[in-house]
């Protein structure tokens, strides 16, 4: 009997899930791995921030998802991989063997080594409760980070702030201008729209030092804080580097357009702890690993009975709807640009579309 080993319980895994209750595999013994028997959701951080969801809402059981559909579950954390030996080892020093793995467990925060100290970090995501519990109810709280979980982030905790009488005391410092990735455009619109809900924002702003009460600023200011919330872009974990698999120059997983690493193809890889060869520049970000759930679902199959492998290609444009908080969101689709209920009563929709097909699998 072969052995299939999924590394992490994120998005791409969770489809390969959801197709393992409907074409259940009697010949294989599978098995999920995760640090955590909760995967969290990170499209709903900002309701959960804001007040809007509760905590298993943005979540699903992995344990009770692979109970209801005949998969081991380990709740542990791989250390190390020998490739040669297919082989891997846990946090706690168990060994597991595979015929085939496949690994999906996002990446960490990239936080300076001189502020890691003071920096709080929601990656690895099943943090994101007591570190975000820490940041909202915190006298003078700090985002650093322009991109979107920045940007979402700190307009949730604004508005919980409001809804609790709290002073808004929070600030968000850029080193770019915000939502910059997204275009100009968006950018300009996403600030404008800060500046109408009274959100203190410094754009263009880097943070050089922390200390216990303060940040300095890249223009030498200092501004006070009790906790501060790094978002600034993620970093691989050192897994796969170590274990002397090839890796991009920051220590991704390299692997083909098939999902596949090249030189050692029993081996997988999808979201954001990987890089694929042919599109080394593609965001890492939920999109692209939702979508590239279905081709590593086919691959790993194919490649467990020797079928033909096929072709992951990543969409040119996709919709992106950030939460702003009160009721309302940001979205934006190529050069088109909205904000208002509408687009967060249809960023509800999709979120809680998504968390439904999981969690009726086991509830």
């Amino acid at each position: 009997m072969k052995t299939l080993v999924l590394v992490g319980g994120g998005h791409a895994h969770l489809h390969c899930l959801e197709q393992l209750k409907k074409d259940s595999q009697k010949d294989w013994r599978i098995l999920l791995i995760s640090p955590s028997p909760y995967q969290y959701y990170s499209g709903m951080f900002s309701g959960y921030t804001e007040g809007v969801y509760n905590l298993d809402e943005i979540r699903i059981d992995l344990k009770k998802l692979c109970q209801s559909i005949g998969v081991e579950f380990n709740e542990d954390a791989i250390t190390a991989i020998d490739a040669n030996a297919q082989e891997m080892m846990g946090s706690n020093g168990a060994v597991y063997t595979y015929d085939v793995v496949s690994f999906d467990i996002g990446s960490q925060t990239a936080i300076p080594k001189a502020i890691e100290n003071y920096a709080l970090s929601i990656k690895p995501n099943y943090r994101f409760p007591e570190q975000l519990v820490k940041m909202r109810e915190s006298s003078h709280p700090i985002v650093v980070g322009g991109g979107a979980s920045g940007v979402e982030l700190a307009f949730s905790i604004l508005s919980w702030r409001k809804q609790h009488q709290l002073s808004a005391n929070i600030a968000l410092f850029s080193s770019t201008a915000l939502l910059m990735s997204q275009g100009t455009a968006a950018s300009k619109k996403i600030e404008s729209i800060a500046a109408q809900k009274r959100l203190p924002f410094y754009s263009g702003t880097g943070i050089e030092s922390v200390d216990e009460n303060s940040v300095t600023t890249s223009a030498g200011d200092n501004h006070p804080q009790s906790a501060v919330l790094w978002l600034t872009g993620p970093k691989s974990f050192d897994l796969f580097q170590s274990s002397g698999l090839t890796t991009d120059e920051d220590g991704y997983l390299l692997v083909n357009e098939m999902l596949q690493n090249n030189q050692h193809p029993e081996i997988f890889g999808a979201g954001d702890c990987v890089t694929i060869d042919q599109y080394p520049a593609l965001a890492k970000n939920g999109v692209y690993a939702v979508r590239q759930g279905p081709i590593l679902w086919e691959n790993i199959k194919k490649s467990l009975t020797k079928g033909q492998l096929v072709r992951f290609t990543p969409q040119k444009r996709y919709i992106s709807i950030l939460s702003t908080g009160d009721g309302e969101a940001f979205l934006s689709y190529g050069s088109q640009l909205f904000h208002g209920k509408i687009p967060w009563k249809i960023k509800q929709y999709i979120d809680r579309k998504f968390m439904k097909k999981y969690k009726d699998l086991y509830e």
